[in-house]
């Protein structure tokens, strides 16, 4: 818990100053910053005049203004015991913290789902920092050992939303059926992994106990790392392969990286 509150100072510190801008578009209304002042155009709605203008000018007029415009998105976190590996709860606490108040900085309507033996917990939107505070609290404080990560149910979940921007977060050692997803929201997949899971050759002649150190597990041989590498290959392959045919965003953070540029490119 106290990892999780030094995590999200760093990265709230680092938001804030880094994202200046956010989303604007121009509507004619009553609210927000005033943008421009200009004659009224064949086309443009009746309802837009502004009276008071068009009284003093003897002709009509409208006024822009600029609004914040929000958008709706989904992060589904999808956790289990292969987070104990490493530092990947404590990367996926810095990705969330980036993802969380890059959006409620900006005006978005942020949702969260947190996955693991079925749906664990689910964060509806609120306005407020504190909605980012109380979930990555929600993560760090998970008992994970013993947890097998369940996805068959998650698709009902997310198909409730109205079409919104899906972001998948895990370490992604397995296949995710997305098609349907897909064609209900708009997608983005962040793989969060310790470079040592991508190849273990490291570790080849010895003998690894369970996280709860009950459990024995055989010794790696190198027929059985090849095996693995080689499944792990295919599984990623067919992820890339479903991302270029449906323009997915797939980006792989280790957990000796600094997420920040990598998301910024990601969804800029």
């Amino acid at each position: 818990m106290e990892k999780s509150r030094i995590i999200r100072l760093k990265i709230k510190q680092k938001v804030l100053s880094f994202f200046e801008g956010q989303h604007k578009t121009l509507k004619f209304g009553e609210e927000d910053d005033l943008k421009n002042i200009r004659e009224y155009t064949y086309g443009d709605n009746v309802k837009r005049i502004n009276w008071i203008i068009t009284a003093k000018e003897r002709k009509p007029y409208v006024v822009e203004r600029e609004e914040v415009k929000g958008h709706n998105i989904i992060i589904a976190v999808f956790i289990d015991q292969n987070f104990l590996f490493g530092r990947k709860v404590e990367k996926l606490l810095e990705v969330y913290s980036v993802i969380g108040y890059s959006a409620l900085y900006q005006k978005d309507r942020l949702h969260t789902y947190i996955f693991s033996e079925g749906l664990e917990r689910y964060f509806p939107h609120r306005n407020g920092i504190s909605l980012i505070d109380e979930v990555t609290d929600f993560i760090a404080d998970m008992k994970l050992r013993k947890k097998r990560l369940k996805t068959e149910d998650f698709h009902r979940y997310l198909l409730r939303h109205k079409r919104s921007l899906v972001i998948l977060i895990g370490d992604f050692f397995y296949n995710l059926e997305l098609m349907e997803i897909a064609h209900r929201h708009k997608l983005a997949v962040i793989k969060i992994r310790e470079r040592l899971e991508e190849n273990p050759d490291r570790y080849t002649g010895f003998q690894l106990l369970s996280f709860d150190k009950k459990e024995k597990i055989p010794y790696l041989v190198k027929p059985m790392v090849k095996h693995y590498i080689k499944r792990l290959k295919e599984i990623d392959e067919k992820l890339r392969q479903f991302s270029v045919l449906k323009r997915i965003p797939v980006q792989t953070i280790y957990t000796d990286e600094n997420p920040f540029l990598k998301l910024k490119k990601m969804f800029s």
